[in-house]
């Protein structure tokens, strides 16, 4: 309709201006082309720079994953070394050299009280037929395992202890993480040091052990194991201690009772305390019917296992 008015009334130049003022949907869609062209290549550059973070993204993540990724999808790692592998004496070796020069090992020796500590390796010279049958200091020592025995740094007066161990790969029970009861294994022992020194025949049994595990232990690494002396009355000797990384983060933490047996007397002391590393100058010497086995003589004349012992 508005078209034919204009073809009756209207003359070239009115049209003209009408024109001008027609509404847009009258005009032309032709000049809209440029525009959506333009607005199609954004998009495919947009989609292509968030392919682009995205390739990046995955590749740095691939190869150097953030922790949580590591807890959610770990990767799993070859078998340890067997012992009589020819490259296990140099693993061990490198590990070996690995814990000489950590810093924190080495700043614990700068201390201006370094002459109040004393350096020992527990179980380092455990003989082959009891070696056997130890679950530490045998079944789990070697390659990716427990492949050091561990590097203890104590006070002279047995009060305080800190210890060095690596965990390998092949004490975990989630892939990469190590398994929480050889953590506590592990709390054991070196709680039980602290303790058993400072016991009067040097001889204890686990009463109780309290654990709280505060962040997942990270397997192939140095941690370092902290033990104190709470309290040593009779024949109880209360200690707690942590497991704590290089970076001081606390893993576990521990609390525990150790209580002399009665027959302590009849055991070889001398034997477990050089086991447990004292050192061959410590302060408390070692006497008869005090730390060292007492002579006793069975019925019928055959002697105790702990005088036998003594004199083997």
């Amino acid at each position: 309709m508005l078209t034919t008015v204009l073809r009756r009334g209207t003359t070239a130049s009115t049209r003209l201006q009408l024109h001008r003022h027609l509404p847009r949907r009258f005009a032309s869609t032709s000049a809209d082309t440029p525009a959506s062209s333009s607005k199609l290549a954004q998009a495919l550059r947009r989609l292509l720079s968030m392919g682009s973070v995205a390739a990046a993204a995955y590749t740095l993540g691939s190869l150097y994953p953030p922790q949580v990724a590591t807890f959610i999808s770990p990767r799993p790692a070859p078998p340890p070394l067997h012992p009589d592998d020819p490259a296990a004496a140099s693993y061990v070796q490198a590990l070996e050299n690995e814990l000489q020069n950590l810093p924190l090992l080495n700043a614990r020796r700068a201390q201006p009280d370094a002459d109040e500590w004393y350096e020992a390796r527990p179980f380092a010279n455990l003989p082959e037929e009891r070696r056997v049958n130890s679950l530490t200091a045998g079944a789990l020592r070697g390659p990716g395992k427990l492949a050091l025995p561990p590097l203890t740094r104590a006070r002279r007066d047995e009060k305080e202890a800190w210890h060095f161990v690596h965990v390998g790969r092949a004490l975990c029970g989630h892939e990469g993480i190590v398994h929480g009861g050889l953590l506590a294994t592990l709390l054991d022992e070196s709680l039980a040091r602290v303790a058993l020194l400072n016991l009067p025949e040097k001889i204890g049994v686990t009463a109780t052990l309290d654990l709280s595990y505060r962040a997942p232990t990270r397997a192939d690494q140095f941690i370092v194991i902290k033990t104190r002396l709470v309290e040593a009355r009779g024949r109880k000797a209360r200690v707690e201690g942590t497991i704590e990384d290089l970076q001081g983060t606390v893993l576990v933490e521990a609390k525990g009772l150790f209580i002399q047996p009665k027959y302590a007397k009849l055991l070889n002391t001398q034997q477990i305390r050089q086991v447990l590393g004292e050192p061959s100058d410590s302060r408390e010497p070692i006497t008869e019917g005090a730390v060292a086995p007492v002579p006793v003589t069975l019925p019928g004349g055959a002697p105790a296992m702990g005088q036998m012992s003594a004199k083997s």
